[in-house]
């Protein structure tokens, strides 16, 4: 019961995560109304999402308060989950800010591509160096090559991508971030689908103690 639970859960937040990928991909590659109607979708899709999860949460909580009659408190999980409530009805009554959250993060990422590449690049040259003084070259050439290029890419990726008017624009970033959220979505509800298909199998398989049963009693009437 309980992985038919999680991989349930699994399966409606990548629903979720779905869509809010497909929104952004349609905000990053429209203008004007449809993206607006994008961002306000984006919106309402977390908040929607928040607000169920939590409400369900609270629920559930109840049930477990009443259940042990008084052994459980209500209040702390409570204020916690009514936090995570707030926020989706601030989202739902605010349609602006999923939008506003989005083009925060893109404007963050390059920067986190920067700092990350050039750390990346900085590890692989001190990497080499200490090959060298340990006459271990070969074996720490390879990866360390590896690494710079990865990390060039990095800091490269997020210099196109600094700047109110950067070369690579914040519409064509908003569509390799939805790209990318729809990927990792699809392949989390892949993910929770085969295991829901496992599930459902793995409760109608025989136990080993009915099987042995029914030979032992096919081996008496013998």
């Amino acid at each position: 019961m309980k992985n038919l639970t999680k991989s349930l859960s699994a399966l409606i937040s990548s629903i979720i995560v779905l869509v809010v990928g497909i929104l952004c991909i349609v905000a990053g590659a429209s203008s004007g109304e449809t993206s607006a109607n994008a961002y306000e979708g984006i919106s309402l899709t977390l908040g929607i999402s928040l607000i169920v999860a939590s409400g369900l949460v609270l629920l559930l909580t109840l049930i477990a308060v009443i259940m042990s009659k008084g052994k459980t408190t209500f209040g702390p999980v409570a204020i916690g989950v009514s936090l995570t409530l707030a926020l989706g009805i601030f989202f739902v009554s605010d349609k602006g800010l999923g939008g506003n959250l989005i083009w925060l993060f893109l404007n963050f990422v390059p920067f986190v591509l920067i700092v990350v590449g050039s750390i990346i690049i900085v590890d692989a040259i001190i990497n080499i160096i200490i090959g060298v003084t340990r006459k271990e070259l070969p074996q720490a050439l390879i990866p360390s090559i590896v690494s710079i290029v990865l990390g060039a890419v990095s800091v490269l990726f997020g210099a196109l991508m600094v700047g109110n008017d950067p070369v690579i624009s914040k519409g064509a970033q908003l569509v390799i971030f939805g790209i990318i959220i729809v990927i990792y979505a699809l392949a989390i509800c892949a993910i929770a689908s085969f295991a829901l298909y496992a599930n459902r199998f793995a409760n109608k398989e025989p136990k080993k103690d009915s099987i042995d049963a029914e030979v032992n009693e096919v081996k008496t009437e013998e």
